[in-house]
């Protein structure tokens, strides 16, 4: 997971040469064009959703060694102590995800399985730290990403199926009610 917050970028979690999950968190700082070590990850994982909200990152889902072991962790780093503590669990855990901060919730849509490729749409409000559960999306997607822009949440692309195959040329739009 890549995410940017207080003007650094921070590179969370992912894989090694060994194809293992690592608890890998490295600072990137454009300021002084150097790189630095964080504190880990608590669990070793890739394929997961990283998002700043409210001056913290938060980790959600993603997977362990293998698509058969999907993870509902959700770990919330605060750059002013280097520490990470526990957030409530994904409610459906999940890897490949797309995320993005959407009118104080974030947002985690989509995701695989080793089965399927999901059409979850769930929110965690930052405010009162609870998940809820959203409309699905018309279609399972993974391996994509999210964005928002004023009203609306994008999630392009992806794939339709898991594993990778069913490329999408999709674009999946996201609105609250007001």
């Amino acid at each position: 997971g890549v995410v940017a917050l207080n003007g650094k970028i921070h590179a969370i979690g992912g894989r090694n040469l060994q194809v293992k999950t690592v608890t890998t968190h490295e600072v990137y700082d454009p300021a002084t064009n150097a790189w630095s070590d964080a504190a880990p990850l608590p669990t070793a994982r890739d394929h997961l959703a990283a998002v700043a909200a409210d001056g913290l990152i938060h980790v959600i889902g993603g997977r362990f060694d293998s698509r058969d072991e999907n993870a509902g962790n959700h770990d919330i780093y605060d750059p002013k102590t280097n520490s990470w503590s526990s957030g409530p669990p994904l409610p459906t855990a999940r890897s490949g995800l797309q995320s993005t901060l959407y009118k104080g919730k974030i947002l985690v849509v989509g995701g695989e399985t080793s089965k399927y490729a999901n059409t979850e749409n769930e929110a965690y409000d930052v405010k009162t730290k609870t998940w809820s559960i959203l409309a699905p999306v018309p279609l399972g997607l993974h391996a994509s990403a999210g964005a928002t822009i004023g009203d609306h949440a994008y999630f392009p692309g992806g794939s339709a199926k898991q594993g990778g195959d069913a490329i999408t040329p999709q674009l999946l739009v996201f609105t609250l009610p007001q």
